[in-house]
């Protein structure tokens, strides 16, 4: 036994999504990509680098289990999401300020079902930011206000707040790309699911920017009565809400089909999905 255990609630972890380099350097300023003017090496890169937080919760896990075998102490992710380069945001005051894509939602939701895949082990986790800064859920300047791509999936995500974890697994094909002149992956579909009584929420994300995909959804030991799925998604990734206009990327309702017991849904590309399921 190390030190004194027993005072620690909990333990601080930072992660943030940031270099889209291709592993070209791991320069703090340089690894770093614009918010909104990317390519598909770039997207795909910060896309990567958020599914790895999972690996390093692992990691923290397995370290802080050889000093609290009992596992008292859980993990605080007190800071996560995106971090781009300076330039887009809507003032220069705003010294962390940065415009948030569909991107930046796949990169939330991917989080977010980390966390929720992770309960027995993370306890709290907090974006650090809620206005004007990075990953912000809110953008406002004097009496002008818009909810950005990632609000929306904070607020898709709600239904998991106050119900029980439940595992899943997903098979999927991997999403190929190039990395710096070499091929790379990146998971495809991924998500999380819980339930409070008969109804679960399970949340999707396709990080493919090209291919919808059509799934199957089983839930063993029970059977899918009804079910009916809400989709944030756009015709491109880069999109964003503006002022001028601040509903282009929404969500939107989408229906399930039930059959047998079992459920189909086409998650479409570059996309985020509640499905609620009523269990029979």
């Amino acid at each position: 036994r190390y030190g004194n255990w027993d005072t620690i609630h909990g333990w601080g972890v930072h992660h943030y999504s940031w270099n889209v380099s291709g592993g070209r350097t791991s320069d703090w300023n340089d690894g770093k990509g614009d918010a909104v003017d990317f390519d598909k090496e770039q997207c795909y890169e910060l896309l990567n680098a958020a599914a790895g937080l999972e690996g390093q919760l692992e990691k923290h896990w397995t370290i802080m289990g050889e000093f609290d075998k009992d596992h008292r102490v859980k993990i605080a992710v007190d800071e996560w999401g995106s971090w781009h380069r300076s330039g887009t945001e809507l003032k220069p005051e705003h010294i962390l300020g940065q415009q948030n894509t569909m991107r930046d939602a796949l990169v939330a939701a991917i989080s977010l079902d980390i966390f929720n895949r992770n309960a027995d082990k993370v306890f709290m986790a907090n974006i650090a930011q809620l206005v004007n800064c990075l990953q912000s859920l809110f953008l406002a300047d004097g009496d002008k206000f818009l909810l950005t791509p990632t609000y929306h999936v904070f607020d898709m995500f709600t239904p998991h707040q106050g119900a029980k974890s439940v595992r899943t697994e997903f098979r999927s094909p991997d999403v190929s790309y190039e990395r710096n002149g070499k091929p790379a992956s990146l998971k495809g579909l991924s998500g999380s699911a819980s339930a409070s009584g008969k109804r679960l929420t399970l949340t999707v994300s396709n990080p493919d920017l090209k291919n919808s995909r059509e799934t199957e959804i089983k839930i063993r030991g029970a059977k899918i009565n009804s079910a009916t799925a809400t989709v944030l998604s756009s015709g491109d990734v880069h999109d964003h809400n503006t002022f001028e206009a601040p509903d282009a990327v929404r969500p939107k309702a989408a229906s399930v089909r039930v059959a047998g017991g079992s459920a189909v849904f086409t998650f479409p590309p570059a996309s985020v999905t509640s499905v609620r399921i009523d269990l029979a």
